[in-house]
């Protein structure tokens, strides 16, 4: 995975089957035997998009409504803050419901991003929309939501509070 021995195994079941089916190419589903994070063993395990950041993707792109979440595959999407204001969050806590994370960088986007959830079609240019207006954000390029770490394990579920507990220095 990205270029590094990583220890798996085949996935039973129908699933493979299904998707080579829906790719038209032959697909192994694969189980991580040690986990793995979408770009690296030191990514992080959660990920975090706010409801405002997709409406202004969705601006950027000439959309007359938010951009549809599931694009990016996030696991927690928020509202109740602006645009891309979880980039402030990089190296400081927030709490999530029940749980406390820290998120170390922010998310860097692909080509499969312009694909509907539904159809697998390609139908917005999610890309040319982050280049015009992010095209580099403080860990990767074209940025989309934050990735990082659960310092503390809970129960999250829909309408939980979010809560970032940004540190403060004092001017003298």
């Amino acid at each position: 995975m990205y270029g590094e021995a990583h220890p798996s195994r085949a996935v039973d079941g129908p699933w493979a089957a299904a998707l080579s089916e829906f790719v038209g190419a032959p697909l192994t589903l694969l189980w991580s035997e040690s986990g793995a994070a979408d770009r690296s063993t030191s990514a992080g395990w959660m990920s975090l998009v706010s409801r405002a950041s997709l409406a202004r993707l969705g601006q950027e792109a000439g959309e007359h409504r938010p951009v549809d979440g599931r694009r990016f595959r996030m696991l927690f999407e928020i509202d109740g803050v602006g645009p891309h204001q979880e980039d402030l969050w990089i190296g400081e806590r927030v709490r999530i419901g029940g749980a406390t994370v820290s998120p170390v960088g922010d998310v860097g986007r692909c080509a499969v991003t312009k694909c509907d959830p539904d159809s697998g079609v390609s139908d917005l240019d999610t890309l040319g929309a982050l280049a015009s207006y992010r095209r580099e954000g403080r860990t990767e390029p074209l940025p989309l939501g934050v990735y990082g770490d659960v310092l503390v394990p809970g129960r999250v579920g829909v309408g939980d509070p979010v809560v970032a507990e940004v540190t403060v220095t004092v001017a003298q």
